[in-house]
């Protein structure tokens, strides 16, 4: 076999024979830990941590990463247990704080988050899970000045970020500078243009604004075409095909839709109002006695009657009665 040629060798087999040499090794283990995080083996990596935190209960780095691994597993609170644990050894490490910033966040402790989080900032200004979070954390608390600070901050941090674009987007929207926000949505489809979701707000803006509404059109199309999604960007183009008066077209692309994602509620009753305001009454009972029953249900308990135990629950639709 000629040099160079052979096959290279797979970074985890190598941790893991590593790890078959030397189960007690806390670095071995966190090492493979590490890589299958990595490779987005995440229980493989809760499974490494944990045994080298078994190990040694001092490691912060088997700590930390257990509680990274519990995150990516969405084990809220063991995660949240775990961080804590790594933050008693190392009380200033900013991607601890920011974890634990994360998991309160999601833990809807919004107002602690936004401590923890500044805390990491200060501590690590590049940090990205700060830079994801942080703005999330002030929107929850419905402070849009500080959201905005925070998601500027982010984009300055992240300029590639998509997810950094839309934040700000959507906090300038809410603080009632819409032209600002579609500054950032175009300038985030120069930097991420195989990013679904950049074109979808930026459609659903234009929409709602009743403005370049052609465009609105081929940027939700945009969007279906990098990712065919749920059908909300066929609702966004159906909404400025109506505003450009183009009724028959909204309808076909509604029911094309409707079609292709039978289980979406929202684009029944889309539909339903549509050829109802057409004038189409019997094309709208079709659509809203389909939306009736692909909605999701919910579970109700009926009240006792006469002395006699409660009725089982009851499922009823979460849309409105009256649309079917």
């Amino acid at each position: 076999m000629l040099a160079g040629c052979g096959r290279s060798e797979d970074p985890t087999a190598r941790l893991r024979a590593e790890v078959r040499r030397n189960p007690d090794s806390v670095e071995a283990r966190v090492a493979l830990g590490d890589a299958c995080m990595e490779s987005g083996a995440h229980h493989d990596a809760f499974v490494q941590y944990a045994a080298a935190a078994e190990s040694d209960p001092q490691s912060f780095e088997a700590l930390y990463g257990r509680a990274r691994a519990q995150e990516a597993l969405s084990d809220v609170e063991g995660a949240m247990k775990s961080v804590n644990q790594a933050l008693a050894l190392k009380q200033d490490a900013p991607d601890a704080l920011a974890l634990k910033g994360a998991l309160l966040l999601q833990s809807d402790q919004a107002a602690e988050a936004a401590v923890v989080l500044e805390k990491a900032r200060a501590l690590a200004p590049d940090n990205e899970v700060v830079h994801t979070y942080l703005p999330a954390a002030y929107i929850a608390l419905k402070d849009l000045g500080k959201a905005e600070s925070a998601a500027r901050d982010a984009l300055k941090h992240m300029p590639a970020s998509p997810q950094a674009h839309l934040t700000l987007a959507l906090v300038l929207v809410g603080r009632e500078k819409p032209d600002e926000a579609e500054t950032v949505l175009r300038q985030g489809l120069e930097v991420a243009p195989e990013d679904p979701l950049l074109p979808l707000r930026l459609a659903e803006m234009l929409a709602m604004q009743g403005k370049r509404l052609e465009e609105a059109v081929q940027l939700a199309d945009r969007s279906v075409e990098l990712e065919r999604g749920d059908g909300t960007g066929d609702l966004i183009a159906a909404a400025a095909l109506r505003r450009l008066g183009r009724e028959d077209d909204a309808i076909s692309r509604l029911r094309d839709a409707a079609t292709a994602h039978p289980r979406n509620p929202r684009l029944w009753m889309t539909l339903a109002a549509v050829h109802r305001a057409a004038g189409d009454e019997e094309e709208a009972a079709r659509a809203a006695a389909m939306a009736f029953r692909v909605a999701p249900r919910r579970r109700v308990r009926t009240a006792p009657l006469d002395g006699e135990g409660a009725a089982g629950p009851a499922e009823q639709p979460t849309v409105p009665g009256s649309a079917g």
